[in-house]
């Protein structure tokens, strides 16, 4: 993927099953501040609430601001779910996992970015071990429930 993508300008969400309403205008904030510092690639490793969210809020940035070249790339490894999304994403990347127990979407996402956002109230769960990994990487790691905590009133 390098070979599209500027690591210093791509973001990768780290996606979730379910999200708590109230969270979108902070997503919108803190994905319009990354745009503003020209960081235009977004890596999605899935499209569920979360996920959804994230992709409203960058079409909406690319109607608002049409002379940045706003990304958004979809990786999977299966080609058909990729292509029921398509007209969400300007690229979709079919990996072919290697036999290799390691393998996750999301580290691969992680690699490649310098940014990622995601939402996270606990220290556990499903995508705990990639953000972990990714900050030991050196990856900026935006927290979306974090950032509505520290705004609140």
């Amino acid at each position: 993927m390098n070979f599209l993508t500027s690591k210093a300008g791509t973001c990768c969400i780290i996606g979730r099953p379910d999200i708590p309403p109230g969270f979108s205008i902070i997503l919108r904030r803190e994905l319009d501040n990354l745009i503003v510092h020209g960081v235009t690639c977004y890596l999605f490793t899935g499209t569920g609430p979360f996920e959804r969210l994230c992709i409203d809020a960058l079409h909406h940035f690319k109607l608002q601001y049409p002379y940045i070249p706003i990304k958004l790339i979809l990786t999977g490894i299966d080609i058909s779910l990729l292509q029921t999304f398509a007209s969400d994403f300007d690229a979709l990347f079919c990996l072919r996992p290697q036999l290799d127990p390691s393998f996750s979407l999301n580290r691969i996402a992680i690699e490649h970015s310098r940014f990622m956002i995601y939402f996270k109230q606990t220290d556990y769960g499903g995508a705990h071990s990639d953000i972990v990994y990714g900050e030991g990487l050196g990856v900026r790691a935006i927290n979306i429930a974090a950032r509505k905590e520290s705004n609140a009133p």
